[in-house]
């Protein structure tokens, strides 16, 4: 998946990753779960008026909820262009 669009990764019902770091929907910083694309690399995701982007961490699975997932940490924002 090119990683200059953006991921719709809440399209499936059981999370495969979780997503850490970064300012949240309202600002907070939290652990979210989430869908990905397994051979996936990097995710765009759309927040408000911008985009939240993360990296996977290579060989680090985090144990969630009895669940083995993905861990991607976040690396930066970018904002839509108007």
């Amino acid at each position: 998946m090119p990683t200059d669009q953006p991921t719709s990764i809440l399209n499936q019902k059981t999370p495969n990753a979780l997503l850490r770091g970064g300012p949240g929907r309202a600002g907070e910083v939290a652990d979210r779960y989430c869908r990905a694309d397994e051979a996936a690399s990097t995710l765009k995701l759309r927040n408000g008026n911008c985009y939240d982007h993360f990296r996977v961490e290579p060989d680090r699975i985090v144990d969630g909820q009895g669940r083995s997932l993905r861990l991607f940490t976040w690396s930066h924002r970018t904002y839509v262009a108007e």
